[in-house]
């Protein structure tokens, strides 16, 4: 009977974290589509060779006005809900502090038309890596503008 309620008790733990997990990822991908309508992708790996950052997560976004992704944020943490937390932290500071914004100009090569995307980071290059994310660099002309801080 014990063995029964202890089983029972990790099977809600698991079922709880899931749970969680869901919620947050929910949670930031509709603050994302109301932002500026684009889908959110999690991107998760596993480091097996750290004791304390053990997963790392890769937030892609996706607009299907461009049909590409981008890396929207990459964070380290101990389990996939403590880099949940911290993504939604870093969503809202980063979306009431627009100083450090660029504007990414940007075309595919061999396709028609030009695109225009934003990014937050903390230097021209951090906002072409996030761009070329997981990218062939000679596959894009990019044009890459520093926003003015408001």
């Amino acid at each position: 009977m014990i063995f029964v309620a202890l089983k029972s008790a990790i099977n809600m733990s698991k079922i709880d974290k899931k749970l969680e997990q869901i919620q947050l990822q929910h949670e930031i991908s509709e603050l994302l589509r109301r932002d500026n309508g684009v889908s959110c992708h999690y991107d998760y790996h596993v480091n097996l060779l750290s004791e304390f950052e053990t997963i790392k997560l890769n937030l892609l976004t996706y607009n299907k006005r461009h049909n590409e992704y981008m890396l929207l944020h990459s964070v380290k943490g101990s389990s996939s809900i403590d880099c949940l937390n911290k993504v939604m932290d870093y969503l809202k500071q980063s979306h009431g502090d627009r100083q450090y914004s660029y504007t990414v100009n940007w075309s595919k090569k061999g396709e028609e038309g030009k695109h225009t995307s934003y990014f937050v980071a903390g230097s021209k290059e951090e906002a072409m890596s996030k761009f070329l994310h997981e990218k062939d660099p000679s596959d894009y002309t990019l044009d890459i503008i520093e926003n003015p801080v408001a």
